[in-house]
């Protein structure tokens, strides 16, 4: 595979680069330049209420944190204790919030070495005269460092051993099949099971997983729904294909649902900076016209999703204020700056560049983000901050998983000396492990306001990839050809042996989640997910080990392998969502994963 890889520190603004495009851009341009010669009066700080009343009441529906924050940076809060005093009381009558980080390592992980832990011979040395038998480890497999394990109630692969502190708040689900395309699995990993047609317009009631999870818990936030993630930076996708709607698209739901691209740590100073920097009429006028009738919009059922927008962004306001700061340039340059956080996150200023990449000979893309730590480092920087809910993070580099490698790659020229499978610890240390763990420990020790929680308590985290990854290749159809024996070697040396394949894993962390726990497993005969029972348990219709069925034995209809689809739906049940109807996802969630 040719490719050619670059890097360089991304310094612009959202309006050259798509990737940095926001769902708000068309409602925060900056306001036309003044007509020569006027001169705006002066608006007073803490002026009262009916200060701001200057135009006609417009409808309140859609108003965001956003648009009060900005609307309070540039007029100041209106000062009437009473408003404040029955808003927040208004506000608190609503629902805990909630916040939702999906972690996605693009490319595909070595599934078998990872939460699909199979122990196979490895014959690399000890070859089969039925070569489609033949099973191919990492080379050190499974010697010292390298082998299956278990720590606590969690069988695993090598690959997960960074990992192994988080195990107490692991939920694994083993059993876990899905498709063998990047394009097409990584879309489902955002929106679920159902007839997805990737090329068709994305309907109106179609919705990814954080898009229906800010749909629900996102109004409140200044940016609710981030992503770190371009759609077309996969490098096989066809931008002319993919236009308007297709795809993966942002804008689905209501604005305070619609996805954000974060992008780097300067790229989201900027974003921040024109909204502060910009207004417009008409959503002044809303606002003006909420404040002239607070005590009845509190009131009002109907606008409590308002209310709740109102009291965030105030709150956000004063917690700057009283932190001595204000939401002005030099408070945005310092943004993601602070050294201690640095230093938790082991960012490197490298870490912040972006890259491109060129795959099978198309052009170079980029996902126009930072490293996987800077990721976590600005997730966490924005949930204590109180503006952001919902995140994607996904590994920075295009591909870096995509551990292709046929079988005479398997060993050296001299077609003796064993190299093996790509060894990926060093890159599952440095995308997931370590920043993961940093995230962690920061949100349990992070409270949440006052309520004797902390931000863990209210947080999801989802792992997942698109598929995992084969280690083996059946030749039989290729022994059955009409072809020259010299040719037959050729395909079958040519073969790979470690491409795209359906059986993987996802894991859950996080307040709601019961923690130590591991459902299903994959047959080390058959190297297939073993179906589950609703209640999370293995068919017994199948043998644990081998994965086949049980001689007698007839397989449960009840029992099912989880998807994507599986994974959505319970990514939204854990934050408390009712998944049914949210998006046209059509599976259900696993119950079993919540705690009791």
């Amino acid at each position: 595979m040719a490719e050619r890889t670059c890097q360089f520190e991304q310094e612009t603004t959202f309006a050259e680069f798509p990737s940095l495009w926001s769902p708000q851009r068309d409602r925060i341009e900056a306001p036309p330049a003044p007509v020569a010669g006027h001169v705006d009066p002066p608006v007073g700080r803490g002026m009262g209420r009916r200060g701001f009343l200057k135009r006609a009441a417009v409808a309140t529906g859609a108003l965001t944190a956003a648009d009060f924050l900005r609307y309070f940076v540039q007029n100041g809060i209106p000062n009437d204790s009473k408003a404040y005093a029955m808003a927040s009381r208004a506000s608190e009558t609503a629902s805990e919030p909630r916040f939702l980080i999906y972690w996605f390592l693009e490319g595909g992980w070595l599934g078998y070495d990872m939460f699909n832990p199979v122990i196979t011979p490895n014959n690399l040395e000890h070859r089969l005269s039925n070569i489609s038998e033949e099973r191919y480890r990492v080379l050190k497999f499974p010697g010292e460092g390298f082998g299956i394990y278990k720590h606590g109630n969690i069988r695993y692969g090598y690959l997960a051993e960074g990992g192994k502190e988080l195990f107490p708040d692991l939920a694994v689900i083993s059993s876990m099949h899905t498709g063998s395309g990047h394009s097409t699995e990584r879309l489902m990993s955002h929106m679920g099971s159902y007839q997805l047609r990737p090329q068709a317009d994305r309907e109106p009631d179609e919705r990814s997983v954080t898009q229906a999870f800010a749909e629900v818990h996102g109004q409140p936030y200044v940016l609710p729904n981030l992503s770190w993630h371009w759609w077309l930076s996969d490098g096989e996708l066809n931008e002319v294909q993919y236009t308007g709607r297709k795809g993966y698209y942002h804008a689905l739901g209501p604005v305070h649902a619609h996805t954000i691209y974060a992008g780097t740590p300067a790229n989201l100073r900027q974003f921040l900076l024109r909204m502060h920097q910009s207004s417009s009429d008409v959503v002044n006028r809303q606002i003006e016209a909420f404040l002239a009738d607070t005590r009845t919009q509190v009131r009002s059922d109907r606008n409590l999703e308002v209310v709740r927008s109102y009291d965030s962004a105030r709150e956000i306001y004063q917690h700057l204020a009283e932190a001595g700061l204000k939401l002005d340039e030099s408070m945005l340059g310092s943004l993601f700056t602070d050294s201690e956080l640095r230093d938790r996150f082991k960012v490197k200023p490298e870490d912040e560049l972006i890259t491109y990449r060129s795959v099978n000979g198309n052009k170079a893309r980029s996902k126009f983000c930072p490293s996987a730590n800077v990721q976590a480092m600005m997730t966490y920087e924005l949930m204590r901050a109180g503006l952001s809910c919902s995140f994607w993070i996904e590994s920075r580099d295009i591909r870096k998983y995509d551990s292709h490698r046929n079988r005479q790659a398997l060993w050296e020229a001299d077609g003796r000396t064993p190299r093996g499978q790509t060894d990926q610890t060093a890159m599952m240390k440095e995308d997931l492990w370590d920043p993961l763990i940093t995230l962690v420990d920061l949100l349990k020790k992070t409270p949440y306001k006052n309520t004797g929680k902390s931000l863990w308590d209210l947080t999801t985290i989802v792992l997942t990839s698109e598929f995992g990854r084969t280690i083996h290749g059946d030749v039989d159809a290729i022994q059955k050809m009409d072809l020259p024996e010299a040719d037959k070697k050729r395909q079958i040396a040519g073969q790979d042996i470690c491409q795209h394949w359906k059986v993987t894993s996802a894991a859950f962390l996080g307040g709601k989640v019961k923690g130590n726990c591991q459902y299903g497993s994959i047959g080390e005969q058959t190297l297939l997910a073993i179906p589950l029972l609703p209640d999370g348990t293995l068919d017994p219709a199948y043998d644990s080990i081998t994965g086949q069925v049980i001689d007698g034995r007839t397989p449960s209809d009840d029992a099912q392998i989880p998807n994507h689809g599986d994974v959505y739906a319970t990514a939204l049940y854990l934050a408390d969502i009712d998944p049914k109807g949210r998006g046209r996802n059509d599976r259900p969630p696993m119950k079993y994963i919540k705690k009791a």
